[in-house]
């Protein structure tokens, strides 16, 4: 009795080792999870603050002109950009663009098209010849097929002009003082990093005192709120009209910013979100 005894105890003292050394591997798995998940977020914060010493770090200034930006990522960091490139002689260039993807592989492919534009936009004076060569050197560089929807123009402050080539990206909208609205002419134009040739063309936007452009990513219309149903074209028209009081073109993007956030109702971004707007005085 007292041997069967010893062995039950041994026994149970072996189980109990068992499930010890069981939960000893799991807490170390969980302790290299939650190491690992540390070192994810910092990593995450590093490229956050690396893509936000990429954006303009100010708003740029341009005689008989007022300009605001404004940038709200759906994660960490994300794949929409806009720049502001002077070039001298009273011309500004304005580009706005969204990467196909989200995340640090869109962050990664906006700072290098972000790169390749202001390059580009040095050497030629012609907003379409621009985006051609960026999307040369993309198709060099892109192996995953990622692409990327850029409008670029040149606002010239001498003629109060903004002349501007369009790759797959949205219109931009044209507010007047006169309290009008307009999406700008469609124009040609693919996406870049996809196609050898984009087909691009260039319009010219004629830009009175008081008039104000608007140019923004694919998120500022595809916020859904509650039903599903999106933020919408109208309602971002809606938004500038009576955003064009505040005056300022920060002001302005902040007010439409605003409505935006209060239609979404608290639910995540889907979507970067992108707004910059230039006014004349």
């Amino acid at each position: 009795q007292l041997r069967d005894n010893n062995n039950a105890t041994i026994t149970d003292l072996r189980r109990k080792n068992t499930e010890l050394a069981a939960a000893y591997l799991e807490l170390k798995a969980a302790q290299a999870q939650i190491i690992e998940k540390e070192k994810l977020e910092q990593e995450l914060r590093t490229a956050q603050r690396i893509q936000q010493s990429i954006l303009p770090g100010e708003l740029p200034r341009l005689a008989g002109y007022d300009f605001g930006a404004l940038m709200m990522p759906a994660r960490s960091v994300g794949g929409d950009l806009y720049d502001f490139i002077p070039l001298g002689k009273g011309r500004m260039g304005i580009a706005v663009g969204d990467v196909s993807d989200k995340g640090v592989p869109a962050a990664i492919f906006m700072a290098l098209t972000r790169s390749l534009l202001r390059a580009e936009a040095t050497r030629v004076s012609s907003p379409r010849r621009a985006l051609e060569r960026v999307n040369r050197l993309l198709l060099d560089m892109n192996e995953d097929g990622m692409f990327v929807t850029v409008l670029y123009g040149i606002l010239d402050a001498g003629q109060g002009t903004f002349t501007y080539a369009r790759a797959g990206h949205e219109l931009p909208l044209i507010l007047t003082a006169a309290g009008d609205s307009c999406l700008a002419e469609p124009g040609k134009g693919a996406p870049l990093g996809l196609f050898e040739s984009v087909g691009l063309d260039e319009q010219t936007i004629a830009l009175s005192s008081g008039d104000a452009l608007l140019i923004y990513s694919d998120g500022a219309t595809d916020i859904t709120a509650g039903s599903d149903e999106l933020f919408g074209m109208e309602r971002l028209i809606a938004s500038a009209c009576v955003a064009m009081r505040y005056g300022r073109g920060q002001a302005l993007c902040d007010a439409i910013w605003r409505d935006i956030d209060a239609y979404r109702g608290g639910a995540a971004l889907a979507d970067d979100v992108t707004l910059v707007a230039v006014r004349a005085a």
